[in-house]
């Protein structure tokens, strides 16, 4: 019985407490939820709270604040997850339709949504094929010495990179050359483009060379390009008023830095929720992560999320963040599955 009233008080106080930022006091939990006890009890329960770990108080009659683990003891046993209302849906599965076929518009609009549903950073990285594959090239004339090495991947991922060449080619020299590696390479992973047994001309093993190292650097990549919005809602947050904080949190939210702190090994299937001092990086000791992988498993996939105060909504982050992630998935199928 005690048992089950402490569960129902620490729902409540992380309730309270990710509305307002502001300690739950015993007399507001006792007057405005009808728990049929008095504050006093309400007061002694969150004492064992306290005492457990799952609240921290600055003093014994003071409002009680959700820990680390009294967040993690929410979202595993307590947390209701919240159904994402059919309008809700209907709006972004009609948004998703209209960039169909825009593929480098999908991960920007999944962190728009996100940052602008939940009031929170939000972060979509571009779906990255497990193995990149090969899937076309073309050699334009640029210069008489120089051309474009224009390569696309398969997940139709585009590639630029200029060449310089010893001598003059022609734009029918450069087409001879693009036909003849689209032939031998269509398909193919780096290894297999590696292991290709045949004879190139210098010209040819030079722009294998540059398509190669290409390659390299994507499969390199754990995970692809991020796209970051709605920095802007945490700014107000006043878990971050100090500048130094502030500073720290602006540093970690620039593209080429946040990718690098993402979890190692996001599930396949479900959300993954990091919760304050679960993250690895110092200052995100007062940030929750709420992430997922979207995609193909094994074929191609990326990972989205938000990240706030570890005072944030979970029953509603989570529940956006998987259908975002499921209509993304559904993206990466259709495109797949045409190539």
């Amino acid at each position: 019985m005690h048992r089950q009233r402490r569960e129902r008080i620490l729902g409540l106080i992380v309730g309270e407490y990710t509305m307002t930022a502001s300690p739950v006091a015993s007399e507001t939990i006792a007057r405005k939820y009808g728990l049929g006890v008095s504050s006093a009890t309400v007061r002694n329960e969150m004492a064992v709270l306290e005492e457990e770990g799952y609240i921290t108080r600055r003093h014994i009659s003071g409002g009680g604040v959700p820990s680390d683990k009294g967040y993690r003891y929410y979202v595993e046993s307590l947390m209701n997850e919240e159904e994402v209302p059919l309008a809700e849906r209907r709006m972004m599965s009609h948004l998703f339709l209209l960039v169909e076929r825009e593929f480098e518009e999908w991960n920007r609009l999944a962190a728009a949504l996100l940052a602008r549903l939940l009031s929170s950073v939000a972060i979509a990285t571009f779906p990255k094929s497990a193995q990149t594959r090969f899937k076309h090239l073309e050699l334009v004339a640029v210069q008489d010495l120089l051309a474009l090495l224009v390569l696309i991947l398969r997940g139709t991922r585009l590639k630029q990179q200029l060449i310089a060449f010893d001598h003059v080619m022609s734009q029918e020299d450069l087409n001879a050359i693009s036909n003849r590696l689209n032939g031998l390479f269509g398909g193919l992973g780096r290894s297999e483009i590696l292991a290709i047994d045949c004879q190139y001309t210098g010209l040819e093993e030079q722009v294998r060379k540059a398509v190669v190292q290409q390659m390299e650097k994507e499969d390199a990549q754990r995970y692809g390009e991020p796209c970051i919005a709605g920095v802007r809602y945490i700014v107000s947050q006043p878990e971050f008023s100090s500048n130094d904080r502030m500073l720290g949190l602006m540093d970690l939210l620039q593209p080429g830095r946040f990718a690098t702190v993402l979890p190692e090994a996001v599930t396949e299937e479900g959300v993954q929720v990091i919760i304050g001092s679960e993250n690895k990086e110092d200052i995100m000791r007062d940030c929750s992560v709420v992430l997922a992988r979207y995609g193909i498993p094994g074929e191609a996939s990326g990972a989205l999320g938000v990240l706030g105060p570890t005072r944030m909504p979970y029953d509603r982050a989570v529940s956006r963040v998987r259908y975002v992630g499921s209509l993304m998935s559904e993206l990466v199928a259709q495109l797949y599955g045409g190539q």
